[in-house]
């Protein structure tokens, strides 16, 4: 019994991952709503699809957080096109405020995906994926908030350390993707919460 319940909480222990580090810098008053665009995060180098990957993630998670009117993404797939910025896949400060404009939005989300190691197989530890992100007002081009999220990091080594439970913690933990997803929920969850906080103080 001692050794089930020592292999589940190394389990449990192989999957905690710390929360979301988010620092709101500065944030609008009077309870306006903010018309926001998440614009194409910067891959991985050596894995271009990871910054689709948390482009989406982001345009999905963001919906939830209130007073944010979100652009459509079709809007800004289509100015990011006609700007002909798809050729890098790149988008600077300079230019993300320039779009947020034109797209007639107060502020920017920016974000890039540094770190990006996926799960292999048995014998290779799990996914671990890190994201940052700031949104940058589009009249002053002040950073109103930073985020960042590493997930399947700090444990990663248990998977070597601790065998059987390693190799089966990592055949059953999640893959890269979908890492990239619970990164950015978590991020919009510490978000809100601290919007919340803001507003009642």
């Amino acid at each position: 019994m001692k050794k089930l319940s020592l292999t589940i909480i190394s389990t449990a222990l192989l999957f905690t991952g710390c929360a979301a580090d988010v620092m709101i810098r500065r944030m609008a008053t009077g309870g306006e709503t903010a018309r926001v665009a998440v614009l194409p995060f910067k891959p991985y180098p050596s894995k271009p699809a990871s910054g689709e990957l948390a482009y989406e993630a982001f345009s999905t998670h963001i919906l939830k957080i209130k007073g944010y009117s979100v652009v459509d993404r079709g809007a800004i797939d289509q100015l990011v096109k006609e700007q002909k910025l798809t050729q890098t896949g790149v988008i600077d400060q300079t230019q993300a405020v320039e779009i947020g404009k034109l797209l007639g939005a107060q502020g920017v989300v920016l974000g890039a995906i540094t770190e990006y190691i996926p799960r292999k197989n048995l014998m290779f530890p799990p996914a671990k994926i890190s994201i940052t992100a700031r949104l940058i007002n589009t009249k002053t081009g002040e950073v109103e908030w930073t985020a960042s999220k590493t997930c399947g990091g700090a444990k990663r080594w248990l998977t070597w350390l601790i065998w059987p439970v390693g190799l089966v913690a990592t055949f059953t933990s999640p893959s890269a993707e979908d890492q990239i997803h619970s990164a950015s929920r978590s991020i919009f969850k510490t978000l809100e919460k601290k919007m919340e906080k803001n507003r009642g103080s």
